[in-house]
């Protein structure tokens, strides 16, 4: 039997839509089709991949390239199908694996992912910072009154953020402007309920971990050194084998095995026991008010990351370099 993988890279926005029939905007579809075979990477011979089917002449080429022995899917494959994969779960991703015939046993029901939309919000990401003993931790405020007081108890000096937001979209930065936080406040509550306020650390390299959970407990799988442009944006992740972009991310291994072995005990006791697949955290190096530290957990992806892609070109020979989509 195989699995069926879907790229849906709209689905932390499907998420803080909340419901199946969610149609997502013109960027995100175009990033959705640019980079509708990236799930090559992550499947075994046999699987197939959920992509229009002029994609197959690209499809071709990277099978024979790299030995990627994936097929893009169509209806009559569908008797061969006993596991769906896509970038992340919600509603809309179900939707997705129905229209094309997949029955609904092999797909989570609506309890399942009302729990994996829950765990998305960022209040996982605060959840996840305190069972690690940081202190400074962000504020979710539920009104604007208390938004306001947590970005003058930071020193008016903070990023605010939707409570399901990725890749740097529904993130602002925020430095003394109090009509800024209670416009953004005032957005964020009334679509999505409350409002992250965080401090603005000052940001020397970004990076990241990759986890899978499974059987109620959390692993690690790889690292990840990706880069954002300067207002926050995603910009592209560095395929290379694991030393060098531990090199690059410049601590000493010792370091990243203790962070990486106490975040899988975070993940286990937070996030496992509701949820298996891949989770990312996204982290930084920075100068903090206690000096230069690790902030290990800007956010949690409870979904692939493309983290997950570049360790896998890495793995399967790819040429060292950026993926940038």
């Amino acid at each position: 039997m195989a699995s069926l993988f879907l790229f849906n890279p709209e689905n932390d926005l499907a998420l803080a839509n909340g419901t199946a029939n969610y149609t997502p905007p013109a960027a995100a579809r175009k990033i959705k089709d640019s980079g509708a075979l990236l799930p090559m990477w992550l499947a075994q011979p046999g699987d197939f991949i959920l992509a229009p089917a002029e994609k197959e002449e690209t499809a071709a080429m990277l099978r024979e390239k790299y030995n990627l022995q994936t097929k893009i899917f169509t209806p009559a494959d569908i008797p061969l199908i006993d596991r769906c994969v896509p970038w992340g779960w919600s509603a809309h991703a179900v939707r997705t694996f129905t229209k094309v015939g997949i029955d609904s046993s092999f797909l989570p029901d609506e309890s399942t992912i009302e729990t994996y939309r829950n765990l998305s919000h960022r209040r996982t990401s605060i959840a996840i910072l305190e069972s690690l003993g940081f202190t400074l931790l962000p504020v979710e405020a539920h009104t604007t009154q208390q938004a306001l007081s947590a970005f003058e108890a930071f020193g008016e000096n903070v990023f605010i953020k939707f409570p399901w937001s990725c890749s740097g979209r529904g993130v602002f930065e925020c430095r003394n402007d109090r009509n800024r936080i209670e416009k953004v406040a005032n957005d964020s509550i009334a679509k999505q309920g409350s409002v992250i306020i965080e401090y603005a650390h000052e940001k020397i390299t970004d990076f990241a971990m990759l986890f899978h959970c499974a059987g109620g407990v959390a692993g690690f799988h790889a690292l990840s050194y990706f880069g954002t442009y300067g207002h926050g944006d995603y910009s592209g992740n560095m395929v290379a084998p694991q030393n060098e972009i531990a090199r690059k991310i410049g601590l000493p291994q010792a370091e990243l095995d203790k962070l990486a072995s106490r975040l899988e005990k975070s993940l286990t006791d937070i996030v496992a026991h509701k949820y298996s697949g891949p989770v990312g955290i996204d982290m930084m190096i920075a100068h903090t008010p206690a000096g230069l530290k690790i902030i290990p957990c800007i956010e949690m992806n409870l979904r692939y990351t493309m983290g997950f892609i570049a360790s896998a070109m890495a793995e399967r020979g790819a040429e060292s370099g950026w993926l940038r989509i």
